[in-house]
């Protein structure tokens, strides 16, 4: 019997789960993690592609299936009230005339509405969905990178992201996480996004971070920072102690709702 249908078979797991680890891969890429040809890679990549598990772009794929599509409903519903309230409070620290980086979530999408009560704002961010809360204001400008919508989260995939970002110096980075432990680190889940936002952090005057209480102690696949590298956070409500204290030894400003 014939093992190549196993043999393929887990060659389609590799590339999907490089796929989804970083984000965007080439086809040379994946040819040469693989250890297989270039024609073999574009045959897996487009059966992948009919299963709709990725996206192909010019010399490459990007992947679309991140995102569970239950669990990701799940969080639009949840903490709604407080997520407005932190949008508002961030909305009242940015400036006019501001240049800003907004993190992709349902929380920075509360930031974008609170947002307009601002003028003159230029906005970088690779939301679709945020970028296009701002489609009437004609006193702001807003930039996203090229590439393929992440049609569950409005997340816009595809290379070269974090090199589009490092063009611009922002006055704020507005960014949030899938978790952050007791320790003060960051974590998210899709590595793809990280490099995204460590670039807008390195690139930013002041970064705020707004935090949702029930990310509190939770986990993500992937650091993102360390606390010491964010200026202002702001919660929806108090602190545990320890996490609180860790916040004010590193000179962190904390704006509890």
């Amino acid at each position: 019997m014939s093992l190549e249908p196993d043999k393929k078979d887990k060659r389609r797991a590799a590339l999907m789960s490089i796929a989804e680890e970083r984000g965007y891969i080439t086809l040379a890429e994946a040819a040469e993690a693989l250890g297989v040809s270039a024609q073999t890679i574009r045959r897996d990549m487009n059966e992948l592609e009919k299963l709709g598990r990725v996206k192909r772009t010019h010399g490459g794929i990007t992947f679309t299936g991140a995102l569970d599509q239950r669990a990701w409903r799940q969080r639009q519903r949840s903490q709604t009230a407080e997520k407005k309230s932190i949008a508002e409070r961030i909305a009242g620290i940015v400036t006019d005339g501001a240049t800003i980086f907004l993190d992709i979530g349902t929380t920075c999408e509360e930031v974008a509405l609170a947002l307009l009560a601002r003028r003159n704002l230029k906005i970088v961010t690779y939301s679709i969905r945020s970028a296009a809360v701002f489609d009437d204001r004609e006193d702001f400008t807003v930039a996203i990178p090229g590439g393929i919508v992440r049609h569950i989260d409005g997340a816009i995939l595809g290379a070269g992201g974090d090199d589009f970002i490092s063009q611009f110096s922002f006055d704020y980075a507005i960014i949030a996480v899938s978790g952050i432990d007791m320790q003060g680190r960051l974590r998210d889940d899709d590595e793809f996004e990280v490099l995204r936002v460590r670039t807008a952090i390195a690139h930013a005057r002041q970064t705020l971070l707004a935090l949702t209480t029930d990310k509190i102690g939770t986990g993500g696949l992937v650091k993102l920072c360390d606390l010491s590298e964010i200026d202002v956070v702001v919660a929806n409500d108090e602190l545990p102690e320890p996490l609180r204290d860790l916040v004010l030894a590193k000179d962190v400003e904390l704006v509890s709702l």
